[in-house]
């Protein structure tokens, strides 16, 4: 999980899914639903390899029992993803 990153399109989409319930990350991650919702955007976004070893379900249960690590881990590679994108030059 620490080699993982989001890249901008999965983060547009849990961008826009968080705007749509109109909910923070935080408070997504401590619903059971919305934490699953949450693992799910963020597992379509991983590499096909990656998914075919770590199943929805597993990922699932990883964020469920381990949301309060998973929060703070998720707003991080948020945050990198910000980071990374390149400026747009000016004209």
């Amino acid at each position: 999980m620490k080699q993982f990153e989001i890249n901008s399109g999965v983060k547009k989409r849990l961008n826009d899914y968080l705007a749509a319930k109109q909910t923070d990350l935080k408070t997504a991650m401590d619903d059971q639903t919305t934490n699953g919702e949450v693992a799910a955007i963020i597992h379509e976004g991983l590499p096909m390899m990656v998914r075919k070893i770590y199943s929805l379900e597993k990922m699932k249960d990883f964020f469920w029992n381990k949301k309060d690590l998973m929060v703070e881990f998720v707003a991080m590679r948020l945050a990198a993803a910000d980071k990374a994108k390149p400026a747009k030059k000016k004209r």
